[in-house]
């Protein structure tokens, strides 16, 4: 039959709580603390990559809201420069206008004036001109 003894029970728990405080005072309690202070490395990584993350989209925004403002200043200087071009253009037209007026009318003026002395020189040759006219048709000397 089945005896127990009760020396052999009283050393197993001794060495059951021997054993237990031994393990839990050199196993467990520094591998808790490794993995306690692994897991705060950890969760201290994960912190600082969300804290990168915001910074990156915060520096993202920032980078998007910077081109916007350029586009519209960009917008603003090329429709400036289109109505300052378009302003010197015709300022240029209305310039070459008049420039061209004046000279068609110093071709007028310089026209007139040269039929005026012709008109004048064929005045002054009429009778001349009449003479050797006259001369031909009645057949005389040339």
């Amino acid at each position: 039959m089945l005896s127990i003894n009760v020396s052999e029970l009283i050393w197993t728990i001794v060495n059951f709580f021997l054993l237990y405080f031994l393990l839990k005072h050199f196993l467990y309690t520094p591998v808790s603390r490794f993995l306690d202070a692994r897991q705060a490395r950890l969760d201290e990584a994960k912190a600082k990559e969300a804290e990168a993350r915001a910074a990156a989209e915060e520096n993202e925004k920032e980078i998007e809201a910077g081109k916007a403002l350029h586009r519209e200043k960009a917008a603003e200087l090329l429709a400036e420069a289109q109505r300052v071009d378009a302003e010197r253009s015709r300022e240029a037209f209305a310039e070459a206008e008049k420039e061209a007026a004046r000279s068609l009318e110093d071709a007028h003026a310089a026209l007139r004036s040269e039929q005026e002395r012709e008109r004048a020189s064929l005045e002054g040759d009429t009778p001349e001109l009449a003479d050797i006219l006259a001369k031909r048709l009645l057949g005389e000397e040339k």
